[in-house]
């Protein structure tokens, strides 16, 4: 019985990793017949060479105004307040606006004791 499930497992793992390295083998075999051919060299082309333009000039102001222009333009826009909170305020009750009060009070620096 137990030799019946090792022989099982055997085979199966034994035809999961045939299928594994064939399907390597075939990568591998369509890479290169999917290559370019290269083109032959020729020995008597004169090479080219781009001549840099040269940084002698400075940044001005005005180019240092439009980079920052364009820099605070880029940056995504923070969301703004829905109106129904905007407008939640009008209509809040007095605990609401009691609460509101008490936050807006309250500091860590301890700026109530210094009242007192």
């Amino acid at each position: 019985m137990i030799n019946d499930g090792l022989t099982v497992s055997l085979v199966g793992m034994g035809v999961v990793f045939a299928v594994l390295a064939l399907l390597a083998l075939s990568i591998k075999g369509i890479s290169l017949l999917d290559r370019e051919p290269s083109a032959p060299e020729q020995s008597d082309a004169v090479p080219v060479t781009i001549a840099a333009p040269e940084q002698t000039a400075e940044i001005t102001g005005q180019q240092v105004a439009a980079i920052a222009v364009a820099l605070a333009l880029s940056e995504p826009k923070p969301p703004s307040i829905p109106a129904s909170i905007s407008q939640a305020g009008a209509a809040a009750g007095s605990w609401l606006q009691s609460g509101r009060m008490r936050v807006l009070g309250s500091s860590s620096t301890g700026a109530r004791e210094r009242r007192k």
